[in-house]
């Protein structure tokens, strides 16, 4: 059958098509399916049978007249069906006299019960706008703007009321019986913050299809009534309707760009700068692709004007948690200012810092993670000169962030504070008391990653200040490495005498304890709530505490210490040689649950110790080690065995593999030479003793 096709001049697989697929009335009819996959599997046959010069005319003859019945019915699919041949039919027609009766039952099916029926409207009026333009925005503008009023208030359920005469007892009793009755969710003020404006969002993105189709003939109805309504969408409740706001005003850019925008770009761009605040991404998305459409349609010297309204949330979108939104605005920043975004920000310095400082007070904690990250960000690339007058400010905003009840939060601040001293040390002495405590506070938090920036910040700050810091660093780590050994062999993660709340699974509750210090009154457990700590346990993000979260334990105060003696390699290395005993000892623990979590942590950080002291020094202690990484190594746990095996490939390495198996013993040797874990020589070259044996 194919080779038939190809010899009548056609492609073999449309030759198939043609010839295999049901007939066009069969295919109409499967339009109207009950199941998804046989409507979209019509859509293709229909597409294929259009474009096969044999079954065209035949195809289009049946299209035409399908479209010209009613489109009234009972059955939402046949709504849906009728919908599907318009488009089909407009996709490869340009020109046909049936198109008004598409026209009509579009607006017929504006409001339809059936969200997926009003849906589809939005493709078949930017393909009618696409192909008559003027014409079909003066025919369909007006009603689709009507629609969008008449849904634009959400529909409220009746009120029960009572008359002004109604007895004080009766009326006491309705109140309590309207108090206590049961709600329904999904209908009255059980609703979902995006239910219950029918056809509001489909009545948009129709008008948004309109607007994309008719291009540049949509410019004359652009007045003032529709800009109106659209600035009233890009602040709607719903959030749907908001990014459709935002999408649309993307494409009206492209429509009036150049000097056509500047009539109300500026509007917009004021606008935009709540667009590209939101708390949703999505939102916040279609926020950035209507300021990079503004900004790239204007002309260069409308666009400085616009770039100080834009560009501290162009700027702090590019630490976004949302990779779209941070991908996105980090391509945006490169094109809209052409590598001089430090001249820009120079110049906007003040606006750019007080939006920093806006979001770093934010409901949402991700953004105030993010304003951490802006602020060390504007200190370590900025000129000096530049920042130092608004130093304070900085230090004041991350120094409150640094008393968040969420852990990322705390975490960016930590890192950002960190950065504040090593670039501005003598500026920053006088907060030194204050940020001394939180640093050392988070060297034993619950979180892993916590506690390895608060040692990585507080290298730098002995960076920053020597021996200063030292006086203060030092006496920490000789109190906090050895804890590990204080830790109780059986550890207890949830209060039996308190019930678990729905969701929290670890539950201890610190007792609150009198503090005279006011830089100490922050506790990991969440006692001193800031921001929007109070708010439901439900609408958690997962990094809040609010209260329930458990104990600090003893060996995560070895773990920070452990991170934190790594860190000060570049420094101070010579001041590691007292710490390397206790080390060793802690490195044998195993009677709690977590030792192999901290030895871990060991290994993992010790190559790094061993290659600041040098082969030399590091030899004197090595024996120390050997019995305690041989036995992570057969641990029978992974990530510890893997850290082990790592370590003892970086040792053999540095003294060769034939001086480290002189070291071994015959069962270390196997362990080693069995162990996946452990790498192979560098050199490539195997260890005699091991080929020995």
């Amino acid at each position: 059958m194919a080779v038939a096709g190809a010899r009548d001049g056609l492609k073999p697989a449309a030759r198939q098509v043609s010839a295999d697929a049901p007939s066009v009335e069969l295919l109409i009819r499967e339009l109207g399916g009950t199941q998804h996959l046989d409507r979209e599997r019509a859509i293709l046959r229909l597409r294929a049978s259009l474009r096969d010069s044999g079954s065209v005319q035949t195809t289009v003859c049946a299209l035409q007249r399908h479209i010209s019945r009613k489109v009234l019915s009972t059955d939402w699919h046949q709504r849906l069906a009728w919908l599907s041949v318009a488009e089909i039919l407009l996709e490869y027609q340009q020109d046909f006299q049936e198109w008004r009766c598409i026209v009509a039952g579009c607006l017929q099916l504006l409001e339809d019960s059936e969200v997926r029926v009003r849906e589809a409207i939005s493709n078949c009026t930017r393909l009618l706008a696409k192909q008559h333009g003027a014409q079909l925005v003066q025919s369909m503008q007006e009603p689709i703007l009507q629609s969008i009023e008449r849904n634009w208030e959400r529909a409220v359920a009746e009120a029960v009321t009572r008359a002004s005469d109604t007895p004080a007892g009766e009326l006491i009793e309705d109140v309590l019986s309207n108090s206590y009755q049961r709600r329904v969710p999904g209908s009255g003020d059980m609703r979902h913050g995006s239910e219950g404006w029918h056809a509001l969002e489909t009545s948009c993105k129709a008008l948004q299809g309109l607007i994309q189709g008719a291009g540049q003939a949509y410019q004359p109805y652009f007045d003032d009534p529709v800009q109106q309504r659209l600035w009233q969408c890009l602040y709607h409740p719903n959030r749907f309707i908001r990014e459709t706001g935002y999408e649309i005003c993307g494409d009206l850019c492209s429509i009036f760009a150049g000097q056509p925008l500047e009539t109300w770009g500026k509007d917009l761009a004021v606008k935009l700068q709540d667009g590209l605040s939101e708390n949703w991404s999505q939102v916040r998305l279609a926020a950035c692709h209507a300021a990079r459409a503004l900004l790239s349609s204007c002309t260069d010297s409308f666009r400085e004007q616009l770039l100080p309204l834009l560009l501290p949330q162009l700027c702090f979108n590019r630490w976004h948690e949302s990779d779209g939104v941070r991908l996105y605005s980090q391509d945006t920043w490169q094109q809209a200012l052409q590598g001089n975004g430090p001249l820009w920000l120079a110049r906007c310095l003040p606006q750019v810092l007080q939006y920093y400082e806006a979001q770093a007070r934010t409901n949402n904690n991700r953004g105030r993670e993010a304003a951490c990250h802006c602020m060390a960000e504007l200190v370590k690339k900025m000129q000096p000169d530049a920042i130092l007058p608004y130093l304070k400010r900085i230090l004041k905003a991350l120094v409150s962030a640094f008393r968040d009840d969420s852990w990322p939060v705390r975490d960016g601040a930590c890192l950002a504070t960190a950065s504040c001293v090593l670039t501005f040390p003598e500026q920053c002495r006088g907060q030194l008391p204050v940020l001394y405590p939180l640093w050392i506070r988070q060297l034993d938090d619950n979180v892993w990653s916590v506690r390895a920036h608060a040692a990585l910040a507080l290298a730098d700050v002995v960076r920053a200040y020597q021996q200063d810091a030292l006086d203060v660093v030092l006496p920490h780590l000789r109190q906090a490495l050895p804890k590990a050994e204080q830790q109780p062999a059986s550890t207890t993660v949830q209060d039996p005498n308190r019930p678990t709340p729905p969701g929290v699974v670890v539950v201890p509750i610190v007792t609150p304890q009198p503090h005279t210090d006011t830089t100490a009154l922050f506790q990991s457990s969440g006692l001193i709530r800031n921001k929007a700590a109070l708010t439901a346990i439900g609408d958690s993000c997962g990094c809040m505490e609010y209260g329930y979260t458990r104990r600090r334990q003893a060996w995560e105060a070895s773990d920070g210490a452990v991170y934190l003696l790594r860190h000060l390699t570049g420094v101070v290395p010579q001041q590691k040689l007292e710490f390397l005993p206790v080390l060793a000892r802690i490195a044998c623990l195993n009677h709690f649950p977590q030792a192999r979590n901290l030895q871990e942590t060991i290994w993992k950080q010790l190559g790094g110790i061993m290659h600041a002291l040098g082969k030399r020094t590091f030899k004197q202690y090595l024996e120390l080690f050997i019995d305690p990484v041989f036995d992570s190594l057969t641990s029978g746990q992974q990530t510890t065995a893997a850290a082990a095996g790592e370590f003892i490939g970086q040792v053999r390495d540095l003294l060769g593999p034939n001086i480290w198996a002189g070291r071994l013993t015959h069962e270390q040797q196997q362990a080693q030479a069995s162990s996946p874990h452990v790498p192979p020589p560098s050199g490539g070259a195997p260890s005699i003793l091991l080929c020995c044996t």
